[in-house]
């Protein structure tokens, strides 16, 4: 599986703050309708992140413009 050999740390994106209104939640977390990360791009969110059968995440299931947000969240350029 190609998940397996692609550090999922490469498509993490590093928040520097939320934006917008809580729109769901996952567990006891928060998922809020954008975040904005350090260089001021916004990025609204998209879904949950996919993960293999072994429980990694699946990085290959990312579109163009797709990040991780912790703790499995995907939020998408805007």
């Amino acid at each position: 599986m190609v998940s397996r050999s692609i550090p999922h740390e490469y498509f993490v994106l590093d928040v520097a703050d939320h934006g917008g209104p809580v729109v769901a939640r996952l567990g006891e977390r928060s998922v809020h309708e954008s975040v904005v990360d350090r260089h001021g791009r916004r990025y609204r969110f998209a879904g949950v992140a996919k993960r293999d059968r072994r429980g990694r995440l699946d990085v290959t299931a990312l579109r163009k413009g797709e990040w991780i947000v912790s703790p499995d969240l995907v939020y998408r350029r805007a």
